[in-house]
């Protein structure tokens, strides 16, 4: 028996002005918001860690890798595993949104959302995880403006598609040193702690970065370190100063410029307009 369900409004999420809800989350098996549904659209995707979501009253495993879309009346929750915490990027948008974007760029193609849910889960093969990653540093913009929104769902249906015939996944190898290079433990060995976690040379490590994610190890180190920096700004009162050491970066110009670069606003700026997380 599935347990009790909450409704969640969008409008209880976003500030005014904001066009949609953007936050990256890391769940364990006691901290996932309770069985709900909601009068917005979303989707999620999980990039490291297990856990499980029950979706209308069936429960599936979550690992790194798959992308789900969450209609408004369906009713759902994520959890996570306490030895291997799920960390999964959650977008919520009006159904409104979705419905102007398909009538403007896609109403001869059929409705991804309208699928049964068990075909509303899908797996992300180097070219659809490399460009959600693109996509997370521009939908993390304070203000979420509308002409973010619009671009990534005018994109979603191609990051949908089947991946090409014959295309290799992500080395397993690849994935999990990538996965770790997520903490102050990992971030001051920077390009060279990538290459000890996936136990390969840096040279190997720079090639298959370039060859299956299309990015370089220091835009992957980097990308783990300001990822990290947004939740420390966002969730407590750190002096910037420490959060940037424990980004193993000293120099606070070349912080500033890394951080504005991802998220296009100063720490400082993003701090300010940081809000609490919807958790799917």
């Amino acid at each position: 028996m599935a347990p009790p369900c909450l409704h969640f409004k969008f409008a209880d999420f976003v500030r005014p002005g904001e066009s949609y809800h953007f936050a990256q989350t890391e769940l364990t098996a006691g901290n996932a918001a309770r069985y709900h549904d909601h009068d917005f659209h979303e989707l999620f995707w999980v990039t490291r860690g297990r856990g499980e979501h029950l979706l209308n009253g069936r429960t599936v495993p979550l690992a790194a890798g798959r992308l789900f879309l969450i209609q408004p009346r369906d009713r759902h929750h994520v959890t996570g595993s306490d030895a291997h915490p799920l960390q999964i990027l959650n977008l919520a948008f009006p159904s409104r949104s979705w419905a102007e974007v398909r009538r403007r760029y896609f109403s001869g193609e059929s409705d991804a959302y309208a699928r049964s849910p068990a075909d509303r889960a899908w797996p992300l093969d180097a070219r659809a995880q490399a460009a959600l990653a693109h996509w997370a540093g521009r939908l993390a913009t304070p203000g979420r403006p509308r002409v973010v929104l619009d671009g990534f769902l005018m994109e979603l249906p191609h990051l949908l598609r089947a991946p090409v015939a014959g295309a290799k996944p992500v080395p397993e190898w690849l994935a999990q040193a990538c996965r770790g290079m997520a903490g102050p433990e990992q971030f001051a060995g920077g390009t060279q702690a990538l290459a000890r976690l996936a136990g390969r040379s840096p040279s190997h490590v720079a090639r298959a970065t370039v060859r299956w994610l299309g990015r370089t190890p220091t835009e992957i180190v980097n990308e783990g370190r300001m990822e990290y920096s947004a939740r420390q700004l966002a969730e407590t009162s750190r002096p910037i100063m420490d959060i940037a050491l424990d980004c193993g970066l000293t120099n606070l110009s070349h912080f500033y410029a890394l951080f504005r670069r991802r998220f296009g606003v100063s720490p400082r700026r993003y701090r300010l307009q940081a809000h609490p997380t919807v958790r799917g």
